[in-house]
């Protein structure tokens, strides 16, 4: 049997560039939905916060809350007698 369509290389051509293009439109579409959501700031911004209280106080907390638990907050007296603390 004879084969009607004797050029093969225009349609892998064809072929392939109708999956750029696909891919190209699916990887706008994902990142216009990513932007539009805020997905990736939620996932990064969400633990920073209590990451940022942990560098400023040491405290894992938001840094308006660790501030306040910061070791250099405690009242502190001077006594000899560790019981008076």
């Amino acid at each position: 049997m004879k084969r009607l369509v004797s050029n093969n290389r225009g349609q892998f051509l064809i072929e392939t560039v109708l999956l750029m293009v696909l891919t190209i439109g699916l990887f706008i579409g994902a990142s216009n939905f990513l932007r539009e959501k805020k997905i990736l700031s939620k996932m990064i911004g969400g633990p920073w916060e209590k990451v940022s209280g942990m560098i400023e106080a040491g405290v894992w907390a938001s840094p308006d809350q660790a501030r306040t638990k910061h070791p250099n907050q405690i009242k502190r007296s001077l006594t000899l007698d560790p019981e008076q603390l």
